[in-house]
């Protein structure tokens, strides 16, 4: 396992200058959610980022993620999605001054905004139709259903093909029509976790009950990876996307709860047994390559006892580099803030009767209160709480960025340094949307 407390980046790893010797279509795991792959001689890479935390310094990956200066050299990048542990604006340009191409998913209007205003240029590949970035190399993209963010992608030469599948739960409506249209897949990047912050972070629910629900959603996301493992046959499984780690309480639910790639793989031998042995656990800095029609991987085949016990450790070093934060004191919501909120959920056009409170967690400003129904926002003192609402107690430090609109509510959320209550206590994805695309 790669592992880089250090946070050195563009540190020369081995593995990659072994899987670069060969010319073979081959890829390599970068980690996480980050691939290389060379196909035709020509090499490409998908969500691939450089920093080491994101969302405000709030997550680390383990296995660590390879930053080797040779990722700069090649000749296309892909980013599936907005989010930061897949999208880092100074990586791409990195990558800009270098001449190489960055590819999107067309259909998402809000990441062309982010990309246009970063000042990155970008060329955009049609959804559900092949497109050719060369007279070899093909790619075939597939936005999520409802979520406005998510897409995975099929890249290919027709001698090799991968399914990146980033963290992009698509279902067997999406999946089916896209395995008729693409055909054979060779490896899969199959995502299996759920790192959410429900139910971790709801205040609404006991202990007991949260416990019962994390386990069933992570059963009900994992076999989330195998049904996508059935529908697309892969012969070589990576289990991708869950090498995330919140770092300000190593021993949180939330992290213990997160079903690891080695789980996974022992998941599939219950689960999916008469495929079993496609699912491998490929960590970063493994790599395959397909020869004389054969997929031929380099791995380390690590069990839960050797995984968990390195886990461990890493989660040691962190508790000892961990800085104390220092106190931050709120911000006086001052009516351009308000203005600011209004201004935005303005452009949201699905009008719910539901209201969104927000305020700090060291509150003694009463709560924002913004109602989807009418765009009204002002400021909400009463202790209870109105019915038909989300509720959001945010960390100082979070709450005073959003206010001042130096990071958005999706960001905020992304830092999990929060609190909630829903009122009722139901899921629902229309005030989902609304409070992530617009706030």
């Amino acid at each position: 396992m790669y592992i880089n407390i250090s946070k050195n980046f563009y540190k020369k790893s081995k593995n990659l200058s072994d899987f670069l010797k060969f010319n073979h279509d081959g890829v390599f795991y970068i980690g996480h959610a980050a691939i290389l792959v060379r196909l035709s001689n020509k090499k490409y890479i998908f969500d691939t980022i450089e920093q080491s935390n994101f969302y405000n310094n709030s997550w680390c990956f383990f296995p660590s993620q390879i930053i080797d200066k040779r990722l700069l050299d090649i000749d296309g990048a892909f980013v599936s999605h907005i989010h930061q542990d897949h999208y880092d604006p100074t990586f791409l340009k990195k990558l800009q001054k270098n001449d190489v191409p960055i590819y999107i998913l067309r259909g998402r209007p809000n990441f062309n905004r982010l990309l246009k205003k970063e000042k990155i240029k970008f060329t955009l590949i049609p959804n559900k139709k092949k497109y050719y970035i060369n007279k070899d190399v093909w790619i075939y993209g597939s936005l999520h259903e409802y979520n406005d963010i998510d897409s995975s992608m099929v890249i290919s030469n027709n001698n090799l093909s991968i399914y990146h599948g980033n963290d992009n739960f698509i279902t067997e409506k999406s999946l089916v029509p896209l395995k008729n249209s693409v055909g054979n897949v060779d490896v899969g990047c199959i995502p299996f976790a759920f790192i959410h912050y429900y139910p971790y972070l709801l205040d609404s629910i006991s202990k007991q009950q949260m416990v019962k629900e994390g386990n069933r959603l992570e059963n009900q996301f994992m076999d989330y990876g195998i049904m996508q493992s059935k529908i697309l046959k892969p012969k070589i499984i990576i289990p991708f996307g869950s090498n995330l780690f919140h770092s300000d309480n190593p021993n949180s639910y939330m992290n213990k709860a997160v079903a690891t790639p080695v789980d996974f793989v022992n998941y599939a031998k219950k689960k999916h047994s008469n495929c079993y042995k496609n699912y491998k656990t490929m960590l970063s800095g493994s790599y395959c390559f397909k020869v004389n029609g054969k997929i031929i991987s380099y791995y380390e085949n690590v069990g839960a006892k050797k995984f968990n016990f390195e886990l461990k450790k890493f989660i040691n070093n962190i508790k000892r580099y961990k800085k104390k934060q220092r106190t931050i004191h709120e911000l006086t919501i001052k009516k351009k803030y308000l203005q600011l909120i209004k201004k935005k959920v303005k452009k949201n056009k699905n009008k719910i009767k539901h209201k969104i409170l927000i305020e700090s967690n060291s509150s003694k400003n009463g709560k924002i209160l913004i109602n989807l129904y009418n765009d009204e926002v002002c400021i909400y003192k009463n202790k209870l709480l109105p019915d038909n609402c989300h509720y959001f107690k945010i960390e100082t430090n979070e709450f005073n960025k959003w206010l001042k609109g130096k990071l958005t509510f999706e960001e905020v959320l992304g830092t999990r340094r929060f609190r909630y209550i829903r009122k009722p206590n139901t899921y629902s994805v229309n005030i989902m949307q609304i409070y992530t695309n617009y706030l």
